[in-house]
């Protein structure tokens, strides 16, 4: 069984393209959504947060797991392997569709701006890129309480109208970010990049194809967000994980 974590409904795109992918895998899905976002959270708390979902993953029948979120796979989560399950973050792959921009524009929660992962990655692919990263505070809380058009394009113009046409991409370095990818692209005029098209380098092992999606939020809400902007019906559960 393969995992996608997140902290909301940001990573439920990239499960979607990762299902079509692999047709016969069963699928987990875990909306974090009593944490959301994770971009407020010190690195020590993330991390323990982290480490109980994969705990509790593994304990659901999960061999490997692709953390669906830019701030968890900031967090050094990746450099504490835990026994019996294979985990996967994002930034490398997503890095790697910039491979040879010159200027490029990285937009991603505080938390994964501060760390200085994407700038770091795509100097390690490009050299000679030169790397502005921005943290936007509130738009991963905005997506997740499905704020209106206006109110989502308007902040985005305060905080990265000044960027429009000065680079060569834009990267949305957040799951939740391309949920408003027509506003970004209202604004910015660049070409984006973000992470829904990866695809890790796996091999199907099982014959079922099940999708099972669970929250530690409201079930209800993660429905109707489900509906609401992925025009999705699934059912959906809710779980109580404990963390130390």
């Amino acid at each position: 069984m393969i995992g996608v974590l997140d902290s909301g409904i940001g990573g439920l795109r990239l499960c979607r393209n990762l299902r079509q992918r692999w047709p016969q895998e069963d699928f987990l899905f875990l909306a974090d959504q009593a944490h959301v976002p994770y971009g407020s959270l010190s690195r020590q708390r993330l991390l323990d947060i982290l480490n109980a979902n994969l705990l509790w993953m593994k304990g659901q029948g999960v061999q490997r797991v692709v953390i669906a979120c830019n701030t968890a796979s900031a967090s050094g989560i990746l450099q504490q392997p835990l026994s019996g399950l294979e985990v996967q973050g994002i930034i490398t792959a997503t890095c790697a569709q910039a491979a040879g921009l010159r200027r490029i524009l990285v937009l991603a929660t505080p938390f994964t701006a501060q760390s200085h992962c994407y700038r770091d990655e795509l100097r390690r692919i490009s050299p000679q890129s030169e790397v502005k990263e921005v943290g936007l505070r509130q738009l991963a809380s905005l997506i997740e309480r499905m704020a209106d058009s206006e109110e989502i394009t308007a902040y985005l113009q305060q905080e990265i109208g000044r960027f429009a046409g000065r680079f060569d991409a834009a990267i949305l370095a957040c799951t939740h970010f391309p949920y408003v990818r027509p506003q970004f692209e209202q604004i910015l005029h660049l070409p984006l990049i973000d992470s829904e098209s990866i695809v890790p380098d796996w091999q199907p092992q099982i014959e079922h194809g099940a999708l099972r999606i669970v929250t530690t939020g409201n079930a209800a809400y993660l429905q109707r967000q489900m509906l609401q902007m992925l025009d999705w019906r699934w059912p959906c559960e809710s779980v109580q994980i404990e963390k130390e």
